[in-house]
């Protein structure tokens, strides 16, 4: 992707097709000048003014509304103008046609008015990604979470970090400036005890139970078992409708099945997976590894087995030792007599999957496991994979300086400090960033 600030971009910002109104936004040094283009002489900085946009031959192309907002006091930092028409076609072509055929003016790429905020000072990465997440929310804690970023949720903390980094790097600096002087105790303990502060603070982020994460990315809950257990039974009944073919016939499931859902303000991925068996079929086997693999990266693992059959309990039991996963264990088939089992009464619960009232039950149990997503005092920091591992690295580096000698390791220590901040700076954009901003601005609509 290559973005240059030299030309005046335009693009439509509101989706195609047929509307009541559309909105064409333009950006750039010459966007003010862009009602002369279409015969009109009024002059539209910070104002809102009806006009009658006019093609080359001086007939009428629509009766639009322009909104003019001179730099730096615009969404982009630069002049911006705002063209509000009927959402019509042909309307739209014919506005954008003669844009595009006027010399210093060119379509915006993917992204790039709000990259161009970010260039100028509007906004920072974060509040870009924020942004990003907000267009593409789909439910109201996901909403609150993507403004929450937008406003400075988490370039908040990171600045105030980076700060307090530069603070007592600066200290450090100076100490190995004046190498020959003898180390002041108090600097020393101060020091200390403030890279102390800083690793709580960043261990305390990291320690949210991917809450951020899984808001934004939504909960992935695999069903899993053995063959036979009811497992494409419980799909269709928490999805509401035949999503998985239901089969008396073991290793009916062979695939990966995929629904989605929305629980507690929370999307769910839901997956319906091949039950564990030996098999000598390659297709089956197959279908248990992927089944394996969704099982690894699950967020929570419902483990549907048959409660009516001898040791049940047991095989479950074996079952989750091996999950990397929270799960919670349905005994189904409660309908058939379910054998007593040497299980916490909390470990489980028995389900009838021919019964509609038992996803009422199954949708309490996810409920109560996402009650601390919607419970939060306030919105996680970390949203992002990308900002978890910038938090970790720069602990990583924090922590580390804290096992050096500051007798002999002073410039290693400070070394590590700038690591800590360069980590930090990774997250809000103050360096090493320009292929980072290519891979998130390229997820934006054409006209964001």
């Amino acid at each position: 992707m290559s973005f240059s600030n030299a030309d005046t971009i335009f693009a439509l910002a509101t989706p195609p097709g047929v509307s009541a109104i559309a909105v064409i936004r333009i950006s750039g040094v010459s966007a003010l000048r862009v009602p002369h283009l279409f015969g009109v002489e009024a002059s539209v900085p910070r104002t809102a003014k009806r006009v009658f946009l006019k093609d080359d031959r001086g007939i009428i192309l629509d009766d639009v509304m322009l909104l003019g907002f001179a730099a730096p006091a615009s969404a982009t930092g630069e002049d911006v103008l705002e063209i509000h028409c009927h959402g019509s076609v042909a309307v739209i072509e014919d506005i954008l046609g003669v844009l595009a055929k006027t010399e210093g003016f060119r379509p915006a790429e993917a992204g790039e008015f709000t990259r161009r905020a970010l260039d100028n000072g509007k906004m920072d990465i974060t509040a870009a990604e924020g942004l990003a997440d907000l267009i593409e929310a789909e439910t109201t804690l996901q909403r609150r979470q993507a403004s929450a970023q937008m406003t400075g949720q988490l370039s908040r903390p990171v600045g105030f970090w980076r700060e307090e980094i530069a603070r007592l790097l600066a200290h450090l600096e100076a100490l190995i400036d004046f190498a020959d002087e003898e180390l002041p105790e108090a600097l020393r303990q101060e020091i200390e005890a403030d890279t102390a502060k800083l690793c709580a603070a960043l261990e305390t982020a990291l320690d949210d139970q991917r809450f951020g994460e899984i808001i934004r990315n939504g909960l992935s809950v695999v069903i899993a078992g053995p063959v036979n257990a009811g497992k494409s039974t419980l799909m269709n009944l928490l999805a509401g409708r035949n999503a998985a073919i239901v089969s008396d016939t073991e290793g009916t499931t062979r695939d990966v099945i995929e629904v989605r859902l929305t629980l507690s303000g929370i999307p769910v991925r839901l997956a319906d997976t091949a039950g564990f068996r030996e098999t000598a079929d390659n297709i089956e086997a197959e279908g248990i590894l992927r089944a394996q693999t969704e099982i690894n990266t699950a967020d929570l693992v419902l483990l549907v087995i048959d409660g009516s059959q001898p040791g049940w309990a047991e095989t479950a039991d074996k079952m989750c030792q091996e999950f990397g996963s929270p799960y919670l264990i349905i005994a189904s088939k409660s309908d058939k007599g379910l054998v007593a089992a040497d299980l916490d009464e909390d470990g489980y619960f028995s389900a009838d999957l021919t019964q509609s009232k038992t996803a009422q039950k199954i949708e309490a149990a996810l409920h109560s496991y996402l009650a601390p997503l919607n419970q939060a005092n306030q919105t996680p920091i970390i949203t992002r994979a990308r900002h978890r591992d910038a938090f970790a690295a720069a602990l990583v580096r924090l922590q580390h300086s804290q096992t050096l000698s500051w007798e002999g390791d002073i410039a290693l220590i400070a070394e590590d400090y700038r690591r800590a901040a360069s980590a930090l700076g990774r997250i809000t954009g103050h360096i090493d960033v320009e292929e980072l901003l290519d891979h998130i601005f390229s997820r934006f609509c054409i006209g964001k």
